[in-house]
């Protein structure tokens, strides 16, 4: 995924922001309290829903915002070639979910529920394995420098969320062991 562009409306602490991405890696850097988990959590919100979210649903709307204005995150972003432009909507004083998809300019997934699943197909992943894949702490990020590969590579995993091959390999390698001795005895 290549994001490309975000506007973030009524979001949380932020009234009405819009974001270009330019080419390459990009890093998002600031105080303490400017809003960069915030942007995180935008863009997974958007793709996902209330489910990726930090807080319920009815504390994503920028406190202070009028009743009547809507709460909305439009995300564009280049997956496998193709363009994508995602919307998500909460508007009302209920807070009615909506949200799009286009994929190179054709809809392709309209209301909020059928979004999610849209989303969770089409990238292959629900919003925890989002998450753990674009989120790395800046503190995990200082610590791979330092490590030798064996100790880096245990950490990337953690990071994705896939440490449990660690345990798998474990597994394995024991039973390749009580196998190797059965037929020593056979």
């Amino acid at each position: 995924m290549i994001l490309k562009s975000i506007h973030l409306k009524n979001f949380r602490k932020f009234q009405d922001s819009y974001i270009e991405f330019p080419d390459g890696v990009t890093g998002v850097v600031g105080l303490n309290g400017v809003g960069k988990s915030t942007l995180f959590e935008a863009i997974a919100w958007v793709l996902y829903g209330p489910v990726a979210a930090r807080t319920s649903t009815d504390q994503i709307k920028r406190e202070g915002a009028a009743v009547s204005d809507p709460c909305r995150i439009e995300l564009d972003f280049v997956f496998d070639d193709d363009a994508y432009h995602i919307l998500r909507e909460m508007s009302g004083k209920n807070l009615q979910a909506s949200g799009s998809a286009t994929v190179n300019g054709k809809l392709v997934a309209s209301g909020a529920e059928v979004l999610s699943k849209f989303i969770q197909r089409r990238l292959g992943m629900d919003w925890k394995s989002f998450y753990t894949s674009i989120f790395a702490k800046q503190k995990e990020l200082n610590t791979l420098s330092s490590m030798n590969p064996s100790e880096r590579r245990q950490l990337i995993r953690r990071m994705l969320g896939i440490d449990v091959i660690d345990e798998i390999i474990s597994e394995i390698r024991s039973d390749i062991k009580e196998k190797k001795t059965v037929i020593e005895k056979l």
